[in-house]
Parts: C-alpha cells; sequence; structure tokens
C-alpha cells in the first residue's frame, strides 16, 4: 500500500506541477509570427528570486511598441531543476507577442475642425 500510495504520490506531483503556463493577452492580435525564436528567450532567476533576470527588451515596431500578450512557461526539466536546487535556480520560457502598428484615423470629408457651437455650413459650388 506505501508503494501504491508513493508511486501515485510522485505522478501525480510530475503531472500537476510538471508543466506550468502563464500567459496574460491584453488583445488577440499580434504583429509576431508564431514559435518565431526571436520572440522567447529563457530567463533564470537566482536565489527564489532574490536575483532577478534582466528585463526584456522585445522587438516590437518602435512606431507603436506595444505588447499584445506575453506567455510564461516552466518546462518538466525546469521544474526539475529548480526542485533538485531547492529554488536557488528557476529558468522559464517567456515568449511575446507585438501588437501591429496601428496608424491614427483622421475623418473624411469633413475638412478642418470646426469648434464647438459654430454650425457647419455647406456651399455648393456650380
Amino acid at each position: 500500500m506505501t508503494q501504491f500510495a508513493t508511486v501515485t504520490g510522485l505522478v501525480l506531483v510530475g503531472t500537476l506541477s510538471g508543466c506550468m503556463t502563464t500567459r496574460i493577452v491584453t488583445g488577440h492580435d499580434c504583429d509576431t509570427a508564431a514559435n518565431d525564436p526571436n520572440s522567447t528567450q529563457l530567463v533564470t532567476a537566482y536565489f527564489w528570486g532574490l536575483k532577478q533576470p534582466t528585463d526584456l527588451r522585445p522587438p516590437c515596431d518602435p512606431r507603436f511598441a506595444h505588447l499584445n500578450g506575453v506567455t510564461v512557461k516552466t518546462s518538466f526539466g525546469n521544474f526539475l531543476l529548480s526542485l533538485v536546487t531547492v529554488g536557488v535556480v528557476t529558468k522559464q520560457r517567456v515568449s511575446w507577442c507585438c501588437a501591429p502598428y496601428t496608424p491614427p484615423v483622421d475623418t473624411l470629408g469633413l475638412g478642418p475642425t470646426v469648434a464647438p457651437g459654430v454650425p457647419l455650413h455647406v456651399s455648393v459650388r456650380p
């Protein structure tokens, strides 16, 4: 009975904590190609997060420079590394999705802006 409980416990620990994914999405529109290696980076934190990894600088379009999504994954191998080192070394894979550039939209056909309260005039040319 104790062997069955031990094996069951190991399987549960391995399957439940083996791969963890955290995803934050602000918009589902993405300018970054799927599975692009340039949009993924492996980061390492040491000593239970006391030494944080360096900040990431995603190469998004500088005209807009917004992210639409960030995904942080912990694989089973990274979990085992963290387990063996008792949390001294923690590795995670960070993927990001850049927002597509959206140029500002102007109104068409209204001409220059009219102050509020001033009636609009329509002129007809022969």
